[in-house]
């Protein structure tokens, strides 16, 4: 049985290592790059997790998945979240773990703001297929969005919308 919660603090350690660990195995599917969050002291990674929104899912009290929500500053964006760094762990994936994590930022972002985007690797077929089927839309290609070595990834630019707002557009 897993079980879902926003991380704290006092998770610093195992999101972490699990960060890491998607990172170094999945380097086209996070923008972020391994030695950039390899050189984060724990005590940063807890401040970001206490003041931030990432959700970890559990199978007994290991984490085994993350999935964070983000919201801009700025007055003209806050409008709009980002749903960021998805990852489970590939000998629990299957168990619908990812899904989950998604629900939970998608639940938390619905209050919050009225339409949560998501980047994906064209070639992240699993994450794609399961925003999609979690009501997101493809609005855009960003040609050679990541670049990992010497080798380019196109990404899709993907929205949910939570409310039309109503009125013409640009209003």
């Amino acid at each position: 049985m897993h079980r879902t919660r926003q991380l704290s603090g006092v998770d610093a350690k195992s999101f972490q290592a699990l960060r890491l660990e998607a990172l170094e195995r999945h380097p086209a599917a996070f923008a972020a790059a391994p030695e950039e969050e390899a050189g984060r002291s724990l005590d940063e990674i807890a401040l970001r997790l206490d003041e931030g929104t990432v959700f970890g899912a559990f199978i007994e009290s290991r984490l085994v998945g993350s999935a964070g929500f983000f919201r801009p500053d700025r007055i003209k964006k806050r409008h709009k979240g980002v749903l960021w760094g998805l990852y489970v762990q590939a000998a629990v994936r299957g168990r619908g773990l990812g899904r989950a994590l998604v629900e939970r930022v998608i639940a938390h972002a619905r209050d919050r703001v009225q339409q949560l985007h998501a980047t994906v690797s064209t070639t992240n077929l699993a994450a794609r297929q399961l925003y999609l089927q979690l009501g997101f839309r493809v609005y855009g290609l960003e040609p050679r969005g990541l670049k990992v070595g010497d080798r380019y990834f196109d990404q899709e630019l993907m929205v949910l919308l939570f409310e039309d707002p109503g009125g013409p557009e640009g209003s």
